[in-house]
């Protein structure tokens, strides 16, 4: 029978993971699966939950775009990117300010990820840039 020292150095022991929204270490019991269950969300499911009503109220806010639009980013055309999307969002993402929550515009996943992947940071993408620049070299 587990003793009370038992049950708390198993609690010590739990693992925690970090959410990427609210910066908290909590349990990974504390986040969903993402991608068909290979891994877990980056964020914690309170700020999962919180996200997708700020998505569903700036996509109620904003109309789609038009059938002839194109990314801002890659250029690539709603043709182009239309199996790009899950089944509930489609091609486009609601672009949006994470901090301000104010709508940016439409991107297509690719672009939208890659501006989250970077956090946003404008000194990070010039650094991207500028380490293309420098290495670019297909010949």
């Amino acid at each position: 029978m587990p003793t009370l020292f038992t049950h708390l150095f198993d609690a010590a022991e739990e693992e925690t993971k970090s959410c990427s929204k609210c910066k908290k270490d909590l349990p990974l019991a504390e986040y969903s699966n993402a991608s068909g269950g290979n891994y877990l969300r980056s964020e914690c499911r309170f700020c999962e939950k919180s996200l997708g009503k700020i998505r569903s109220k700036l996509r109620k806010e904003n109309s789609p775009p038009p059938l002839d639009y194109t990314c801002p980013i890659c250029q690539r055309t709603s043709e182009q990117i239309k199996d790009s999307g899950g089944k509930k969002s489609g091609g486009w993402c609601c672009d949006h300010d994470h901090v301000t929550n104010k709508f940016r515009g439409w991107l297509c996943h690719n672009c939208n990820r890659a501006l989250g992947n970077m956090q946003d940071d404008i000194s990070q993408l010039q650094r991207a840039i500028m380490y293309l620049e420098n290495n670019f070299n297909r010949s």
